[in-house]
């Protein structure tokens, strides 16, 4: 009787201690997943959308919408002035490496549309000539490739310098009016007017994502 009572207190104290060893192994595996999860909680993931303000020559100041599906690649699109004229432009940036100080690899192309440059007559104090037909719609296109310095959070803030190579296309509608001011004919007519060049490119702005 006295053994009996004896091996059932060891089973009794034996499946006590089983259950309060995976009682304490499904405590400290709760635990641990709400400390990871309070961790995961705690820092900010990949913020994808942000606002960009930049400005530079030759193409002015700009205001794009970014989009940043991947921690490398960042899109961004939206409207840019350069005093003159308005414009659109769209761009993409590869981000190869995530710390405070990166380089990047950035393109983009925009469009200036039609606009008035006898304003840039007026203000130099020039008096207006013959050729002021031909320079009231001016229309440009752009193509730029860049390298740059990013500096700050790339989860949160960034200011950025971007140096490189423009390729740039100006159209005048209607040239005659030009010539026929440059070479004093008035009998002097001409097709539209194309302007090709390639010109360097600077640019500082600063990133916001939210």
């Amino acid at each position: 009787m006295t053994m009996a009572t004896s091996s059932k207190r060891r089973r009794t104290t034996l499946l006590s201690s089983r259950h309060g060893m995976a009682l304490a192994c499904l405590l400290t595996l709760a635990a641990a997943t709400s400390a990871h999860a309070q961790d995961g909680s705690g820092e900010p993931g990949l913020r994808k959308f942000g606002l960009l303000l930049d400005a530079g020559a030759p193409h002015g100041v700009g205001l794009s919408a970014v989009v940043r599906p991947l921690p490398w690649l960042r899109l961004q699109a939206g409207p840019t002035t350069n005093t003159l004229s308005f414009g659109l432009r769209g761009g993409a940036s590869i981000l190869p490496l995530q710390t405070f100080i990166a380089p990047s690899l950035n393109a983009e192309a925009g469009h200036y549309f039609g606009s008035d440059y006898n304003d840039v007559v007026d203000w130099l104090g020039a008096s207006p000539s013959r050729s002021a037909a031909a320079i009231k719609d001016v229309t440009y296109d752009y193509v730029t490739g860049s390298v740059g310095l990013e500096i700050g959070s790339a989860s949160r803030f960034n200011f950025f310098l971007h140096l490189g190579i423009s390729y740039v296309a100006l159209n005048v509608d209607d040239a005659s009016a030009l010539l026929q001011d440059a070479t004093d004919d008035p009998d002097v007519t001409a097709r539209d007017l194309h302007v090709r060049a390639t010109i360097p490119s600077v640019k500082v702005g600063f990133l916001f994502y939210f």
